[in-house]
């Protein structure tokens, strides 16, 4: 009777499995088409006078196309390059192309780091500020109605920057930036790895190296002294680590993913987002392979980052003297992002703060008067369902094809003390500033029709390794995220650059279907090693 009830046991969970995979790719293929249509067809603009807002313009819809097949056509000369070489010598020339993309993405972003004039502003100018106070013994920053009381998710950051102030003084964003550099060749570096360990084919890591190098949003936002490009960094490590811990079971894996989560998520709160898909995924390779290890090191991994936030806040409240606070409740982000602020969907508009000062920072007086004012606005959504369409496909318009998401207008802002050179002004302001947008128009074009051609790829193999679609079940965590959060471009940057995972398979399925049909019409022609060696 035992194996029997093991075996219907495995049928049921393999049920449960299947299932689940299917929820994720339905969700994951009406977002990929409602991208990859909008992108082609439409996009949202910063204006070179950054005071204005972001406006929708209509796109070139057969140039976009034309981008992406060029990147098909990169595919075919990337082969081409590498189909003759064998097995071992292919990887140790993949390496070196990996080390090539590396080194030019290292001297664009040194020139651009050294060139650019930028000195925070924002929030970001207010986090550093905090851990410059920090390191004089002012704490106030920390009280009720402190910047660090209101938004305590940000003591991570400016506990970072005070150990960055120790090392090398006080305020030193260009050093920050350097550091932003060398995270960016790890990002490439271990999305490389990531690829190679999940892709069939050999070739989608090679297409992995000049994607991740033309990212010009990524490029642009070097020297933004926030938590999002080392966020993005320690994420991309976090997702190799789980691939490698799933393959080989080894337990350093799990303490390099604990450690990777905890940095993560001290520089940004939207982690948890990535956390919640790592538990899913978790999850699915624990369905998958009946074994409880991986579902307890999931909850060890998310309690490793929560212990780290909760370490920085005992550790502030010991040194400040100042009781920890529990911060604006996310219900006034959650109303925000309802409201339709000048024609602008879930636009930052201060209503946290605001909301906050008048009640005298009351947390539950703010609670009440934000469920009242989502109550109204989805009662609004729910008597005119035409608005609702409006209001959030426009949202969602704002802030996934906008093909810079925000960079210049986040990075515009300078060093009075400083001079700017030519060529920046014309980047931000001048004849270069079209060219550069239209470049990242194409190259998001592509990001997006790669996706969604790699959802087929990635439905053949729904059945291996579940651990190798965690960034996927991050991507479409984000995209609803987005939906109700506070409308702004650069959060879903993290997202687009998760997508590079999988773009390379989707352009290498379109490559083989090209081959396949030129193969079928020309029989004659030599037929190409389908693992692209």
């Amino acid at each position: 009777m035992k194996p029997h009830t093991d075996t219907a046991k495995g049928v049921k969970l393999q049920n449960i499995y299947g299932l689940c995979m299917g929820i994720l790719f339905a969700f994951a293929l009406f977002i990929a088409l409602f991208l990859a249509y909008y992108s082609t067809r439409y996009s949202y603009y910063s204006s070179t006078n950054y005071d204005v807002r972001i406006y929708m313009v209509k796109d070139h819809t057969f140039l976009n196309l034309l981008v992406f097949a060029a990147a098909i056509g990169l595919s075919f000369l990337l082969q081409l390059l590498f189909q003759k070489l064998g097995d071992k010598r292919q990887r140790l020339a993949g390496y070196l192309f990996l080390g090539v993309c590396c080194l030019l993405y290292v001297t664009i972003c040194l020139v651009w780091v050294t060139e650019l004039p930028y000195y925070p502003d924002g929030d970001q100018l207010i986090a550093t500020a905090a851990a410059y106070y920090h390191r004089q013994g002012n704490f106030i920053m920390l009280s009720k109605s402190g910047y660090l009381g209101k938004f305590p998710y940000q003591k991570g950051l400016a506990f970072l920057y005070e150990l960055l102030f120790d090392m090398f003084g006080d305020l030193c964003y260009p050093v920050a930036a350097k550091f932003h550099i060398g995270m960016g060749v790890i990002t490439m570096v271990f999305g490389y790895l990531f690829v190679e360990e999940t892709s069939q084919n050999s070739l989608c890591k090679i297409l992995y190296c000049p994607l991740a190098l033309f990212c010009v949003p990524y490029l642009i936002l070097t020297p933004y002294t926030y938590g999002d490009l080392p966020s993005i960094c320690f994420c991309t490590v976090l997702f190799w680590a789980l691939i490698r811990f799933v393959k080989t079971t080894h337990l350093r894996y799990v303490v390099l993913a604990c450690c990777m989560a905890a940095l993560s998520l001290m520089v940004r709160l939207h982690t948890w987002i990535a956390l919640i898909a790592i538990m899913i995924g978790l999850l699915l390779v624990t369905i998958q392979r009946r074994k409880l290890r991986y579902l307890l090191s999931s909850l060890l991994i998310a309690a490793s980052a929560l212990c780290a936030i909760k370490a920085i806040d005992y550790s502030f409240a010991l040194r400040s003297g100042y009781e920890t606070t529990k911060g604006a409740p996310m219900v006034l982000t959650l109303a925000m992002g309802l409201q339709n602020n000048d024609n602008f969907p879930g636009i930052y508009n201060d209503y946290q703060t605001t909301t906050l000062g008048s009640v005298d920072f009351d947390n539950a007086a703010a609670t009440e008067i934000a469920l009242d004012n989502i109550q109204e606005n989805m009662e609004r959504f729910t008597e005119n369902p035409s608005y609702a369409m409006w209001f959030f496909k426009t949202k969602l318009q704002m802030q996934w094809i906008e093909p810079t998401f925000e960079t210049l207008k986040s990075t515009h802002s300078f060093d009075e003390s400083l001079p700017v050179p030519d060529w920046i002004t014309r980047v931000y302001s001048g004849d270069l500033h079209d060219p550069l947008t239209r470049f990242a128009d194409g190259y998001q074009s592509v990001v997006y029709l790669g996706f969604l051609c790699s959802l087929f790829a990635l439905w053949k193999r729904r059945k291996g390794d579940a651990a190798s679609f965690i960034p996927l079940i991050a991507i479409v965590g984000g995209f609803l995220f987005s939906i109700i959060w506070e409308s702004q471009c650069r959060y879903v940057l993290p997202y687009y650059l998760f997508m590079l995972l999988y773009v390379p398979e989707g352009i290498v399925l379109c490559h083989s279907l090209f081959r396949t049909l030129s193969n079928i019409l020309y029989p004659n022609n030599q037929t190409l090693d389908p693992h692209g060696r």
